[in-house]
Order: C-alpha cells, then sequence, then structure tokens
C-alpha cells in the first residue's frame, strides 16, 4: 500500500479534465474505488445464509438481484461522494489509500460533471431494479438504502457533514443491504439476522470515525462536520475505544439469550484480537499526527475488522445451518462465495504486505 503526499493541488491542474471535457479512462475507474465493493459479498450473502438457515429455499435470481443492487448503490455512492467531496479532498494532504477519496478529480483525471452524471445514472439503475423487487417493504428498504446512500454528501441531506455519516454507513451496509436480501428470499426479517447486525453495525459506525480521524484536518476546513471533527480527536478514539468490547459483549449477551447460536457466536468472536490491536494502535496514538505511514495499517484492519466479523458470521450461519440438515446445494454454493471472498481478502493482504508505506512530510499544524 504505496502511501503519498502531495500539496494541495493548484485549480489549473486540478481542473485540468474540467477545462479540456476529456476523461482519463483510469481515472474514471479509480473513481468507482473497486476495493471497497468485495465487502458487499458479505452482508448479502449473510442474509441469504441466514435465510437458507432458518428453512427457506434458495431463490437464486432474488440473490443475484440482490447482490447487484449492492454493488450498484454502493458505486453510485463512491461517484456522487467524489462530486461533492471534491473540495473536501481537495484540502486533504494526509490522504491514505484508503481515505482521503480516490483523487481521480483532484488530480484532474476526470471532470467533475463526469462524476455527477454517471451517480445519476447507477441511481437510475438502483431505481429500475426496486422496481422489479416483489413486495413493496422491499421496495421501502431498497428505497431508504439508494436515499441515504445517495444524501450522504449530496444536498439538501449531506449527512456526512452533519455528524450523521458514520451511522448512516453502517445503516446501509449492515442494515439495509442484509435485509433487502433477507426479504427478497423470505419475505420477513429473521431474529438471527438482527442480532448478528447490531454489533456489526457498531462496529461498522466507530470504522468510519476511524477513517475520519484521518480526514479531520481537511474536513474542518471545508466545514465538513464529521463525528471526529464535532467533538475532538481524544473524544472520538475514546468513543471507538469503548464500542469495541461492547459489541462483542453483546453479541455474547444474544448468544446467551438464545437468538444466536453458540457456533455462530465463536467465529465472531475470533475476530477480537484484531479489535484489540485497534485499540493499542489508537491509544499509543496512531492517528494523533496525520503521519500516514501510521494511519495506513490502522484504517486498513479497521475496515477490514468489520469485513471479517461479517464474514465470520457468515461461516457460522453456514455451519450451523449444515449441522441442521439445511440444503446442501444453498450452503455449496453460499461456501463458494465465502470461499471466493476469503481468496480475494488473501490477495489483498499479500499486496498490502509486499508495499510498505513510506514515510511522508506532515504539517503539525
Amino acid at each position: 500500500m504505496t502511501v503519498t503526499s502531495r500539496p494541495i493541488t493548484d485549480p489549473p491542474v486540478g481542473e485540468r479534465a474540467e477545462q479540456t471535457g476529456r476523461t482519463d479512462w483510469h481515472g474514471f475507474i479509480r473513481l468507482a474505488r473497486l476495493r471497497f465493493l468485495l465487502y458487499n459479498l458479505l452482508p448479502v450473502g449473510l442474509a441469504v445464509a441466514v435465510s437458507v438457515h432458518q428453512g427457506y429455499p434458495l431463490h437464486l435470481g432474488w440473490y443475484v438481484l440482490a447482490q447487484l443492487f449492492a454493488w450498484t448503490v454502493h458505486l453510485m455512492t463512491h461517484y456522487c461522494n467524489e462530486y461533492f467531496d471534491l473540495a473536501a479532498d481537495r484540502a486533504n494532504v494526509y490522504f491514505t489509500p484508503w481515505t482521503g477519496g480516490s483523487r481521480a478529480l483532484v488530480d484532474g483525471l476526470v471532470p467533475p460533471v463526469v462524476a455527477l452524471g454517471t451517480a445519476f445514472v447507477l441511481a437510475a439503475v438502483a431505481q429500475l431494479m426496486i422496481v422489479a423487487m416483489p413486495d413493496w417493504p422491499t421496495r421501502l428498504a431498497a428505497t431508504a438504502a439508494v436515499v441515504l446512500a445517495w444524501f450522504y454528501t449530496a444536498p439538501p441531506g449531506r449527512f456526512n457533514y452533519r455528524g450523521l455519516g458514520e451511522v448512516t454507513v453502517a445503516a446501509i451496509l449492515n442494515g439495509l443491504w442484509p435485509m433487502v436480501a433477507v426479504l427478497l428470499q423470505t419475505g420477513t426479517v429473521p431474529v438471527l439476522l438482527l442480532a448478528i447486525l447490531a454489533p456489526t453495525a457498531l462496529l461498522q459506525t466507530v470504522r468510519m470515525m476511524v477513517m475520519n480521524l484521518g480526514d479531520r484536518r481537511s474536513d474542518e476546513q471545508v466545514g465538513k462536520r464529521t463525528v471526529p471533527v464535532i467533538i475532538g480527536y481524544d473524544r472520538a478514539v475514546r468513543v471507538i475505544v469503548t464500542a469495541q468490547p461492547v459489541a462483542y459483549a453483546a453479541l455474547t449477551g444474544f448468544a446467551l439469550a438464545g437468538w444466536v447460536p453458540w457456533l455462530v457466536w465463536a467465529p465472531m468472536m475470533a475476530t477480537a484480537p484484531i479489535s484489540g490491536w485497534l485499540v493499542l494502535r489508537l491509544r499509543r496514538g496512531d492517528m494523533r499526527d496525520l503521519d500516514q505511514r501510521r494511519m495506513t495499517p490502522v484504517v486498513f484492519w479497521a475496515s477490514n475488522h468489520v469485513s471479517l466479523i461479517v464474514g465470520a458470521a457468515m461461516l457460522g450461519v453456514l455451519l450451523d445451518a449444515a449441522r441442521t440438515g439445511a440444503d446442501g446445494d444453498a450452503l455449496t454454493l453460499l461456501g463458494a462465495v465465502l470461499a471466493g471472498y476469503v481468496g480475494l481478502f488473501a490477495h489483498r493482504l499479500w499486496l498490502a504486505g509486499r508495499t510498505r508505506p513510506t514515510s511522508a512530510p506532515v504539517d503539525h499544524r
């Protein structure tokens, strides 16, 4: 994961694509930030695994639609965010491969209007998918996901500029997307799915706080009031640190209550060491001075911590479903999806090990 730093882009350079009207297609693809779309396999797959666990048959067509819908809305969000976050991204000289946007608009590779236009096209595609959904509860949940995703940065909502961005991301990724997927399969939302999603949504919320810690100085400069900007660095770290044991304690409480099988609880709890590592890094101040070399591992593992606990939940659900004699073909398909994610994650981890972050000049104002 190579980390670079550069001065804030001068307007003539940053607006090069806008002035010429030309789009660099490599830059256009960079805007998509495809690495983040890998996560979507997990909440959708988890929801479908829960439906199989509950004895419902696997409806492959609805599974595919749910997955395509999640990817479409996620891509829409990226292109929309790049347009409406351009001022914040231009001010950000502390970016890492995981924070600060794709830099494609900042580097003048793509006209901003192309990013916005692409977001509108993807929003229209998402709406067509919603029309194809079979009932109103599913359509309403899917529409809520699109609305929250669009107004995450777009006016008049601009949730991430008003201290609501972190919880909005959790509501979509660890709430509405899996709810849409399970509604398409079953027409209802099982308690098991809600009990799994609740602690992961908390971790997703504070994971976004970690990401925003790295952007806090530039965000403050442009009036982007994320939670770390509003409450300050030290309080934000305390909230993130406190949330880690709370999430795992809630998961254990749900298991004791019988809402989460112990075979699901065990692999989810196995991710706790990552949580402990994050706590140690945050307490020693790795995000304090906006040093990209120290920040990059923290934001990498904060992001993948949530992925891994959702993936662990999916593994546990599949194992428990197999124990109770659920549909073997459905379990094989879902197991292959999970194995594919693990393989791609291992490749990402290998790439991260090959490229060490390099130290960059840091402004300690």
